[in-house]
């Protein structure tokens, strides 16, 4: 007999917790699952809260109202499951000698400060922040999860939405025949196909627990990093901001620049004890995302927080809750809908290459790289297929193979095999009717020379020899390059050859918008069922 909940919330951070609450505190029953992973933005979250943000210490216009709601809301559910993670706390923002105009601009809630931070150190001056606080992240997350579980409202597992939920007039989790009325996705960092590009900026950071010779402050101290006291004497000192490294796994780089800027304000050795890190879940706008699927009237996206996210979770989370019962709409500025309305007709060609991959492929599946170049399409085939399936790689480079597999590494991916070979020679290497997906990037290797490219000649023969590897669903992407000498000849060839397969297959061509003579364009090849047998 299946179970049925109103709402079945994926991802248990500030986001999925916060509005497992404020719908439970309204009557409605909630199912939360999470994969209950360790290095999760939220379960490696300092949980500041401060009222100022930026070099010139602007007050947050809209401070005072998520402030209000995050006080009483932690407070409550504090008292709901009997455990302390909130603490209201002043902090010190450092200053600098040009910023110390930004006194007067800050009126209430703020005093002149200075003192030392160590003893026998250097007398620092700033402002000391009285209307601040901070959230014991973990302690709330597991609290709430524990409140959740006792009431058989909690299930530990990775659901991967596309394969594992079924959408239609009721959300149904086929593998525990578990329904739900709502579907609310609140899966951090982790994107989903139902809402692409959401998160479209994450932000990868390094958080170090250190011990720091007789450091004396209890306050949170900040000035282009923070240090935040611990009670057993320790400090925790965060954090980096880097958009490249996206894996999650801690970084050499981001702990050393840490350190680097921690030297700029305390004297003598620091220990560092412990070493953590995620990936934010943060939009290019730096704003939250909330809303409705365009599609799907039962499915929801609560995401974005970034690292205020302890601030902005409880009052969003009410917010959406009351979007939900259809009490109020959306602000536009959060409103899912401005990212839909902004990139209609104007997302990369990538990234339309590698939905239109994700909406085939399965785990377990095969899929070929035809030009592995710096990995991205690599490793993103690589997650596709999972640890069951396979990719092959191939580049005519040693570079692009090298680069390729440094980023493999870093992804833990143990899915791919790379050959340094031409995919010219792809029908010598790969079975026929074998293959799920073939991504090809032609051109150059972007930071490599400009002058080695992709030749229509060979081109045109790993894309036709790829096409007789595909299973009788299979889908085969191409991204031509126009604007390089030699691109327009190699485009021109392409589509040539694309065009003798539009009769038996669904062949379309995707231009850049706005479209230009040497702008790059995408064609994407499906094959028709019928087309032919697995």
């Amino acid at each position: 007999m299946s179970q049925h909940y109103q709402n079945m919330i994926i991802g248990q951070g500030l986001a999925g917790s916060a509005i497992a609450w404020r719908l439970h505190w309204s009557g409605e029953s909630v199912l939360l699952i999470d994969a209950d992973e360790p290095d999760t933005a939220s379960r490696v979250a300092a949980g500041l809260i401060t009222p100022v943000t930026g070099k010139r210490l602007v007050r947050s216009p809209d401070f005072e109202q998520y402030w209000k709601e995050a006080t009483s809301f932690y407070r409550r559910v504090e008292q709901t499951t009997g455990t302390a993670f909130f603490e209201e706390t002043p902090m010190i923002r450092l200053l600098d000698p040009e910023t110390a105009e930004a006194l007067s601009s800050l009126k209430d809630g703020a005093e002149p400060w200075e003192g030392r931070l160590q003893s026998g150190g250097q007398v620092k001056t700033g402002v000391k922040l009285t209307q601040a606080g901070r959230l014991n992240v973990l302690r709330y997350l597991d609290a709430t999860r524990a409140y959740f579980d006792a009431a058989d409202s909690y299930r530990t597992a990775k659901v991967v939405v596309e394969k594992d939920i079924d959408i239609g007039a009721k959300i149904c989790w086929k593998a525990l025949n578990v329904t739900a009325d709502r579907l609310i996705l609140c899966q951090g960092s982790e994107q989903s196909g139902l809402f692409p590009d959401v998160p479209n900026n994450r932000s990868h950071g390094d958080i170090l627990k250190v011990r720091i010779k007789d450091y004396q402050r209890t306050e949170v101290v900040h000035k282009s990093i923070w240090i935040a006291a611990e009670k057993n004497g320790d400090q925790t000192v965060g954090s980096t901001y880097d958009w490249t490294n996206l894996t999650g796994g801690i970084s050499t780089a981001g702990k050393k620049e840490v350190l680097n800027k921690l030297s700029g304000l305390v004297d003598g050795d620091v220990e560092v004890v412990d070493h953590k890190s995620g990936v934010r879940p943060t939009m290019k706008d730096y704003e939250p995302v909330l809303g409705c699927h365009p599609n799907s009237t039962n499915v929801f996206i609560f995401n974005g927080l970034g690292s205020k996210g302890s601030l902005k979770a409880p009052k969003l989370a009410s917010d959406l809750e009351q979007f939900m019962s259809g009490q109020s709409p959306v602000d536009q500025s959060i409103n899912y809908q401005r990212l839909v309305k902004k990139e209609l007709g104007r997302r990369p060609l990538t990234k339309l290459a590698q939905e239109a991959v994700a909406s085939v492929v399965c785990n377990g599946d095969t899929a070929i790289d035809g030009t592995v170049g710096n990995g991205f399409d690599t490793c993103f085939l690589a997650e596709k297929v999972g640890d069951t399936g396979q990719v092959i790689g191939f580049d005519v480079q040693k570079k692009a193979i090298e680069s390729t597999l440094e980023r493999l590494k870093a992804t833990g991916f143990n899915n791919v095999q790379l050959l340094l070979e031409s995919h010219e020679k792809i029908a010598s290497i790969v079975a026929k009717n074998t293959v799920k997906a073939v991504m090809f990037n032609l051109g150059y290797l972007p930071g490599g020379d400009h002058s080695l490219i992709t030749e229509p000649r060979s081109s045109t023969k790993g894309i036709a020899a790829a096409i007789e590897t595909l299973t009788n669903d299979g889908i085969l992407t191409v991204l031509a390059y126009r604007g390089h000498s030699g691109g327009e000849e190699e485009f021109t060839a392409v589509e040539r050859l694309l065009q003798q397969y539009s009769d038996k297959h669904a062949v379309e061509r995707i231009d850049s918008t706005p479209p230009k003579p040497t702008s790059p364009v995408l064609f994407v090849l499906k094959l028709k069922k019928q087309g032919r047998r697995k």
